[in-house]
């Protein structure tokens, strides 16, 4: 009788241990969750906040993640990765133009399990889809938006099961979209420190960062890209005959125009004065070249009625391609000259410039394509 209740203790001490130990480990976890948390709400600026959710957060027995944002106006991706001259592994965008359905297809809450993997195998690459047993797929929301998906991956078939409680990956996902909504505000909070006082374009200084950076993404891509450099024709006239509140008043509608003719994702700022650039990424010559004519025709139409008198306005623009001047940098390598890449957003200013000036030269009001020699 005894041997059996000294047994019955025994085994109950272990069942204790047992519930001590694994309290204890809930309690670590719960804290370095907690800790977690914090840091992603506190993060200071895209690469951060990227860092602890793809890269951190698999501290918490986690194999792989894939964080995907619902890009509904094209600004998502450039707000919170063209300061960065890295990609984030893990990271994509969709857009309502070309992903509406796989959009349309995401849950209202979180969703465990094994089949998840293959349903949403658009997220993983095509060659690890078969490391991957389960996951957890977390609904990004804002009221009733989604903005992003995030999925979490594990190689156990056993770690994510439909039959567990979702309340966590609830609040996990909440947290996780707050701080991305959050993150996006302050960016544009930034930009706003880009922008010409009396126009509403970008500067200078903006235009001449967000080039370099557009560049080498256009080259890592494969992809073209075309500068424009316009300029306001006679424009010393205009104010000299009407005064700069008028001539404020033409740089401001123009801005307008070029803006009703290029996409939101495009890049329109004041350059100096009455001289103005456009980027036009992912764009061949010939398109960029439909984008200027239009804006060349539009300002042309455009009546300004000044003081009971009607007043018009034309521009010239150049026009030079990223390809072109690649064509170029490797036809002078082969004839053995010299050229660097870190130069190619200053050669493509200066081509668009010469373009700029031969339309000037040339009878203004038109559009210039420069030639790059090869």
């Amino acid at each position: 009788m005894e041997e059996k209740r000294l047994e019955e203790n025994r085994q109950l001490r272990e069942k204790l241990d047992k519930l001590l130990k694994e309290a204890r480990r809930n309690e670590q976890t719960q804290t370095s969750f907690d800790s977690f948390s914090l840091s992603v709400v506190a993060a200071q600026g895209p690469a951060e906040l990227f860092h602890l959710i793809l890269h951190e957060q698999k501290k918490f027995r986690i194999d792989e993640i894939r964080l995907c944002l619902v890009d509904r106006f094209h600004e998502v991706e450039r707000l919170l990765t063209e300061s960065y001259q890295h990609s984030y592994k893990g990271l994509s965008f969709i857009d309502t133009g070309t992903s509406n359905l796989l959009i349309s297809d995401i849950p209202d809450g979180p969703v465990l399990g094994t089949r998840i993997v293959n349903k949403y195998d658009w997220l993983i690459n095509v060659e690890e889809t078969s490391k991957y047993q389960s996951a957890a797929l977390l609904p990004l929301k804002r009221g009733d938006e989604i903005i992003g998906i995030q999925l979490l991956l594990s190689k156990d078939p056993a770690r994510y099961n439909k039959s567990d409680g979702t309340t966590f990956l609830q609040k996990l996902g909440a947290m996780i979209a707050i701080s991305i909504e959050n993150c996006i505000n302050r960016q544009r909070t930034l930009e706003l420190g880009y922008q010409d006082g009396l126009t509403n374009a970008y500067n200078r200084r903006y235009f001449d960062e967000r080039l370099k950076h557009e560049v080498d993404r256009c080259v890592r891509k494969k992809t073209d890209l075309v500068c424009l450099f316009i300029d306001v024709d006679f424009f010393k006239q205009i104010n000299d005959r009407h005064g700069h509140q008028v001539g404020d008043a033409v740089l401001v509608r123009l801005v307008a125009l070029m803006r009703e003719q290029v996409r939101s994702s495009d890049i329109v700022a004041r350059y100096g004065g009455e001289e103005f650039s456009i980027i036009l990424p992912d764009t061949g010559i010939q398109l960029a070249h439909e984008v200027a004519e239009r804006i060349r025709s539009q300002v042309e139409q455009q009546k300004l009625i000044i003081n009971d008198s009607t007043l018009s306005m034309t521009v010239s623009i150049g026009l030079a391609s990223l390809s072109q001047i690649r064509l170029q940098m490797d036809s002078n390598e082969k004839n053995g000259s010299s050229g660097s890449s870190n130069e190619l957003d200053q050669l493509l200013l200066g081509k668009a410039d010469e373009a700029l000036y031969q339309a000037k030269q040339t009878g203004r009001n038109q559009v210039v394509i420069q030639k790059v020699a090869s």
